[in-house]
Formats: structure tokens, sequence, C-alpha cells
């Protein structure tokens, strides 16, 4: 412990490891990052039909607390009991700034601190400061008008305590500041996700001139906002040598294998579920194909376009930002919030 009284504290919550960027990049932050700050990860549980990525934990020696009130659905008691779990640890712990990633964690990541805050007289310059990461919104495609509005008077709200909101593409910050009016231009900051494309980078090509298939391939939860129906509604259209497999898994999979069915292609579309895998199914892609009705800066498509494949996706979110710019930056986003660290740790101690 010794070594580590000098330097920042930072308690980094997440509603859970699922598989895909934001968990990637959270477990990317604590391991860059741990030589310049002290970090401390509290972790939700995933929900029914989602793979966890604690495998990611394990390669990187991280042992995050679990909290198992922590959740992705709603639920008024566990919310309250998660809420008084992290305070607890921050009591423990005495970070100088708390980060949480995803929606749930944001809320009751930071209504932990306001608690905090309020209860140890700490809305001073020395109190607690607080980061989110919006890797995406939950205001369209999700719920109905009236608890999309309850959801962003609460991030309204919760933004005038947030000292620093990351969006993680250009799009994403527009519409928060623009369309959704969740905080002020000055408070959002773009900061793109790190990710190490090293393994991604060495994939090879090869020429597919002489293939008699076309391999088409989407990855994401099997969920209503990631369109798949229109996705298989489309592929119908497209000829016979073309086959298209689709990575992952979510309430919708039987639904979806009926639909194939009745379209004919069953021996044409193939269910592969979650793959940890990821390299041998880019290297066996020849397109990929993202289908999303609502989008942050998906991390699929920035390690297919890292493997050197072409991709197709529709335009919403962060998706035309990540096609434009391709993003193979590496772990440049993992030092650019560490600057947001640098920066709320001089505005507490002027």
């Amino acid at each position: 412990m010794e070594a580590n009284a000098n330097k920042i504290k930072v308690l980094r919550v997440i509603a859970r490891l699922n598989i895909g960027g934001p968990a990637i990049h959270t477990i990317l932050l604590t391991h860059y990052l741990n030589e310049d700050f002290e970090t401390r990860l509290v972790v939700g549980n995933v929900s029914e039909g989602e793979e966890s990525m604690d495998y990611m934990l394990e390669k990187y020696n991280i042992k995050p607390y679990y909290l198992k009130d922590l959740k992705r659905e709603l639920s008024i008691t566990e919310d309250i009991n998660t809420v008084f779990s992290i305070y607890n640890i921050i009591r423990e712990f005495k970070p100088d700034i708390v980060h949480t990633h995803t929606a749930k964690a944001g809320a009751v990541g930071r209504s932990a601190v306001i608690l905090y805050n309020l209860l140890h007289a700490k809305f001073g310059k020395h109190r607690i400061r607080v980061i989110h990461t919006f890797h995406g919104h939950v205001f369209k495609g999700y719920f109905n008008k009236i608890a999309t509005a309850v959801f962003i008077w609460i991030e309204r709200i919760l933004a005038i305590f947030t000292d620093r909101i990351i969006a993680v593409s250009d799009a994403l910050k527009y519409e928060l500041v623009n369309i959704y009016r969740i905080a002020s231009d000055k408070k959002i900051k773009v900061v793109y996700n790190g990710y190490d494309l090293n393994t991604f980078l060495a994939v090879e090509t090869s020429s597919h001139a002489q293939k008699k298939t076309i391999n088409i391939t989407t990855v994401g939860r099997l969920v209503p906002i990631k369109g798949h129906k229109f996705l298989i509604k489309a592929f119908n259209l497209v000829n016979s040598r073309a086959q298209l497999t689709i990575v992952g898994d979510g309430v919708l999979k039987e639904e979806l294998i009926k639909m194939t069915k009745e379209l004919g292609l069953s021996d044409r579309v193939r269910f592969m579920g979650y793959a940890k895998d990821m390299i041998s199914v880019y290297r066996n892609t020849d397109i990929l194909v993202l289908s999303s009705l609502n989008e942050g800066a998906p991390v699929v498509i920035i390690e297919a376009l890292a493997c050197a494949k072409p991709v197709v996706a529709t335009d919403v979110g962060g998706l035309g930002t990540c096609l434009v710019k391709g993003y193979l930056r590496s772990l440049m986003g993992l030092f650019f919030v560490k600057e947001v660290y640098l920066y709320c740790q001089r505005v507490s101690s002027q």
C-alpha cells in the first residue's frame, strides 16, 4: 500500500461485463492505467442469455468487486441496495475519482457519490470527482415514450453532479448535447474507446476471387435494437453464393431461427452463438454487416477494420464515425482517459 500512497485513486464501476465494447474498454482501462492510478473495479452480473467476459479478467489478472444486486434490469430494491454497496466501498477505498460506465452503473454509481459527498460535507473543491462514459444511450429504441422521458430527465439531473462526461463518438456527443440536452458542450468530451488491436492487425488477408461462397458475418446480441430481422430480410434478396453467420445470442434467437426457416434460408444462415475466438470469426469473414438501430461505437467494426475486412452498417449513432475514421488507434483512447483523470485531480487540488 505504501507504493500507492501518492497515486490518484479511481473507483471504476460498470453494470456488467457482457461481451461487447464497454466491457473490453473498461477492463483495458483498469489494466493499462494501473501503473499510474490505484484502481478498484466494481462490476455486476450479466443478464440471462448473455455471455460473460470474465475470461479477460483472468487474462489481465484483475480481481474486481462483484455486486450481486447490480444488474442491467430495473429493480427498485436491488438498485437501492447497489447504491449503498457502492457507498460503502467509497467509504472504505476513499477514491479521488469515481468513473462509471453504461447507464445503470452511471445511475447507481453517481447516486452513491452524491450521497457520500452530501453526508461527508464534500461539495467543495475536495469532493470526490465524477466521470461518466456514455458508450451509447437508451433514449431511442429501448423503451416507450414515458419511460424514455423519465430516463432523459434522470440523466440530466445526474449530469449536474458529474464533472466530466465522456462520449465515445462525435455523433453520440451531438445527440447528448443537441437532441437530448443531457449536458452542455463544455462538459462532454469525446474520447474514442481504446483497444489493443495488435492481434487483429496481424490477421492474414487472402484473395477471395476464386471462392465459391461469400461469407457475410454479423456480431451482436440477438435483441430488437440490433436489427437482425431487417438483416435476414435483406439477406433473402442476396444471391445463393452468400452465406450469413450470426454471432451472438439473446432473447430473439428462437424467433430468428423460425424466420429463417419460413424464408427457406436454413441452409444459408448459421447461428453460431457467442464466440470467444473472434480472430477465427474475422478470418472466415468476407464482409461484416451491422444492422443496428442504435449504437455508440461498436468494437466489432473496429476489430473488423483492423483485420482489413469490408464493413456494411446502418448510419446510426457512432457507426459512421467508425467507418469513416477507421478507429485504428489502438490504446490512444486509454491515454486520453488518463488526461481526463489528471484534469479532474488538478481541479480538485486547486
